[in-house]
């Protein structure tokens, strides 16, 4: 009992929340039919879990005088809201106006009918004796009218969770909204739940028209829990799209505020040497900013870092905003200005250097691309000091660049990194640039 009242106390405040959530938004439009059945399904989905906790279930009955009479209100609350989440979705059917009426008209008709039955059936039963609010399917399920009173109740159940997967799983593939997609997957699975809970308890009904049902613990407990599940399930994707809309704007002040930190340091030193160009003097990075000083301060450092790139116009080094614009054809011009200097200072490639070279880097353990590029950086170190010394290219010239990219544009540029990097920083290469000086020196003498 205790574990019940705590799971369905959790409950409750959470659907309960997600009820006062969508309120706020119910009074500031009162006439939207669409928010009015959101409020109403929610509200009786809350209900039942405030009333089936074993003592509120108690405390009803003894209040009204009738015993398990707390099922019968418990259940047209859950009735009352499936035709709401249905009546909903298909208001937001593209279908003309005429047929979401006639839908409707069926939606609501059916759900009184089986509300009608519901209580001619429960008030015809003998539900009298001790109260039973975990087990009342299964005590009950055998009494005269009370297993018409169930199945009635089930069947609506059952019926509305399919219709709940269905449209929910079809509407989310169709709408725009990311938070709006979202919650309609939850609802998908939380539909999903809920049939969890229906089916177990119509399947343990039909098997005791046949004989005693082994399904009697899982329609008693299990089945509950799952319906607990759907419930959570249910509030947080019906409210997604109105609270997500907050995450979404909680995401953007971040983002602003992380722009506004990254753009001060250069906004800064700009503002400094052109201070007639701020609006607003520079204050302290601690103070306070709220959101909307904040995307209007980023705002204004745009445009004042805009105005300081035009009054540094005159100083600026065109090679140097010429990467900034567009990196992208740059590494690729340098790939190919490497190929075309390779090849131009292939006949001053020493095969001696890039034998000395490879024999450095197979002692120190490196193969394959690793020591090709050390060879290779000292081929093109090589070249390039004697071509600077205005030697006489050797009269057998090393082999062609080592190109193990065959064509691949992306292969080339990582293969020439690895170049550059033994080029700028490989302690091989100088070793075997150092090996190869004193030949040089002779060829100078």
């Amino acid at each position: 009992m205790l574990l019940f009242t705590v799971v369905y106390g959790i409950l409750s405040v959470i659907t309960w929340s997600a009820f006062v959530y969508k309120v706020r938004d119910l009074l500031r439009d009162r006439h939207n039919r669409e928010l009015q059945l959101l409020c109403l399904a929610i509200a009786n989905f809350a209900a039942p879990f405030v009333l089936a906790s074993p003592a509120v279930y108690v405390g009803i009955d003894r209040i009204l005088g009738v015993p398990n009479i707390a099922t019968l209100i418990i259940y047209t609350c859950v009735a009352v809201c499936l035709t709401s989440f249905v009546a909903l979705l298909v208001s937001w059917s593209s279908a003309a106006q005429h047929q979401v009426r006639l839908r409707h008209r069926l939606l609501v008709g059916y759900s009184v009918t089986t509300l009608v039955v519901m209580a001619v059936f429960f008030f015809l039963g003998n539900v009298s004796g001790e109260e039973h609010p975990l087990d009342f399917d299964v005590h009950f399920e055998h009494v005269r009218y009370i297993s018409v009173f169930l199945l009635s109740y089930q069947l609506l159940f059952t019926v509305s969770m399919a219709g709940l997967i269905t449209l929910c799983w079809r509407y989310a593939r169709a709408v725009d909204g990311p938070w709006l997609r979202r919650g309609l997957r939850f609802v998908t699975v939380g539909a999903v739940f809920g049939e969890g809970y229906a089916v177990p308890k119509v399947v343990n009904m039909l098997w005791d028209l046949f004989g005693p049902s082994p399904l009697h613990y899982v329609s008693s407990v299990v089945a509950p829990m799952s319906a607990s599940v759907s419930a959570a399930l249910f509030a947080v994707g019906f409210t997604m799209p109105a609270w997500g809309a907050g995450v979404s704007r909680g995401r953007e002040f971040a983002a602003t505020y992380r722009a506004y930190r990254r753009l001060y340091p250069l906004w800064h030193a700009i503002a400094e040497q052109f201070p007639e160009i701020v609006l607003f003097p520079p204050t302290p990075r601690t103070a306070r900013r709220g959101a909307g000083e904040l995307r209007r301060l980023v705002g204004r450092q745009v445009i004042e870092i805009r105005d300081g790139r035009l009054a540094l116009r005159p100083h600026d080094d065109p090679e140097l905003g010429h990467t900034a614009r567009d990196m992208e054809l740059l590494v690729s011009r340098q790939t190919v200005e490497i190929r075309d200097g390779q090849l131009a200072l292939r006949p001053h490639y020493e095969p001696a250097l890039a034998s000395a070279a490879r024999e450095l880097a197979r002692s120190k353990g490196l193969t394959g691309d690793r020591a090709e590029a050390v060879v290779e950086a000292a081929r093109i170190a090589g070249a390039l000091r004697a071509r600077a010394a205005g030697e006489a290219p050797p009269e057998s010239p090393g082999p062609a660049p080592h190109d193990p990219a065959d064509g691949d544009p992306q292969a080339e540029v990582v293969w020439l990194i690895q170049v550059a990097d033994a080029y700028r920083g490989s302690p091989l290469v100088r070793a075997a640039l150092a090996a190869d000086r004193p030949r040089a020196d002779q060829v100078d003498a």
